[in-house]
């Protein structure tokens, strides 16, 4: 039989999902912005070094302007890549942390398969956002859904992989719960 979660555990396990998803969340988007916008830098700046060497022709000194700009902005990026990847350990830190202080068992274990969780479905539920967000006059902004979504699906997820991490009762074994001799028919 399983044990029931304490009140500790629960208030632990929800500002865990709080601030582990919020933090790692937050990384792990900035992380995807880097990469999707490194790629696309890239690709763009090939094409637009390119277009330079036609237009210009053997201008040095175009050349030399769209080199000096792609290194500036791949040091920005690898910059915000750092950032993202900071905010992804604290994020795990703390709610590991928040775990072990409201006396959760596995809380590490926790912490991992929730962070694991909410990052395969953070590409879904952007695109859920997205949609809920919408358009038109009484639309509500895309910042104020994701957040509210990171929110409960971080509490959802912790709270969950805390219900699934819980131990089973322990056996009594100090005899105070013994059942009663059957009685005898004489």
């Amino acid at each position: 039989m399983k044990a029931r979660l304490t009140s500790r555990q629960v208030v632990a396990a929800v500002i865990a999902g709080i601030v582990g998803h919020l933090l790692f969340g937050g990384g792990w988007t900035l992380l995807g912005v880097v990469l999707f916008g490194g790629l696309l830098t890239g690709i763009l700046g090939v094409t637009l070094s390119g277009l330079v060497e036609l237009i210009s022709g053997d201008n040095p000194a175009a050349t030399e302007l769209f080199d000096s700009a792609g290194g500036v902005i791949g040091s920005v990026f690898v910059g915000i890549a750092i950032t993202a990847l900071v905010l992804m350990l604290i994020g795990f830190l703390a709610s590991g942390w928040i775990l072990r202080g409201g006396r959760v068992r596995k809380p590490w274990g926790t912490t991992f398969w929730s962070v694991l969780i909410v990052a395969v479905l953070s590409v879904p539920l952007l695109l859920v956002y997205l949609g809920i967000s919408g358009r038109g006059d009484g639309a509500l902004p895309f910042p104020l859904v994701a957040f509210l979504g990171t929110l409960i699906v971080g509490v959802l997820v912790w709270l969950w992989m805390t219900w699934a991490h819980r131990g089973r009762v322990p056996e009594l074994t100090t005899g105070e719960s013994t059942p009663a001799a059957p009685a005898v028919e004489s």
